[in-house]
């Protein structure tokens, strides 16, 4: 048995490779756990190869029971958040109109989902060009942000979301904490100039 336990030491990988490898197994938050810089390296990596395994038997377990499942059904709530940047500004800043901010309850992947909300507001923007006249006329890059507010809920418990009221403004208070997107979409001037005049012939 020692020799096993010698043998794991010496094999055991840093925490800084351990994080990642909880982003790659899509953990839900660690917690502190010893994970400060005062804690002693080797506790460090006890507690997060314990949590890991936790999770990874947690997951086969998943896998195994719910795969006859057909989960195709179910919907998720996507918080949304559609940016601008253009020659004039250095940063992004939410787009005008009340089409850039909200959620949008889908059975989809984020990757389909920040596809639709792009495409709703682009054709929001070709239906009330008059209004959009003197924003578009400069060269606009835009930007959609989603996040699954189940797995962010479930992943980073200490980011307090508004109640149901509030759902317009989650992406704004998932960005101020610093929680990364799960779908990202960027177009270019040529390429937003083009959506436009494509949604606006149809």
């Amino acid at each position: 048995m020692t020799d096993f336990l010698i043998d794991a030491r010496n094999r055991l990988v840093p925490p800084e490779r351990l994080l990642q490898v909880v982003a790659l197994l899509n953990m839900p938050d660690v917690g502190e756990g010893g994970l400060d810089d005062g804690v002693p390296e080797a506790r460090q990596q006890a507690t997060l190869y314990r949590k890991i395994a936790e999770w990874a038997l947690l997951s086969a377990q998943a896998a195994e029971t719910l795969s006859h499942l057909d989960f195709s059904g179910i919907r998720h709530r996507y918080a949304y958040v559609v940016e601008y940047t253009d020659e004039h500004t250095a940063k992004w800043h939410e787009a005008p109109g009340g089409a850039a901010l909200g959620i949008d309850l889908s059975a989809d992947t984020p990757e389909t989902v920040v596809r639709a909300v792009l495409d709703r507001y682009v054709k929001h923007l070709a239906e009330n060009r008059d209004d959009y006249e003197l924003w578009l006329v400069d060269s606009i890059c835009l930007r959609v942000s989603v996040w699954n507010i189940h797995v962010v809920a479930g992943s980073h418990p200490r980011v307090l979301l508004p109640g149901d009221g509030g759902y317009p403004v989650h992406a704004r208070v998932l960005q101020r904490a610093g929680v990364s997107p799960h779908a990202v979409e960027v177009r270019t001037p040529v390429q937003v100039h083009r959506l436009v005049q494509d949604q606006a012939l149809q």
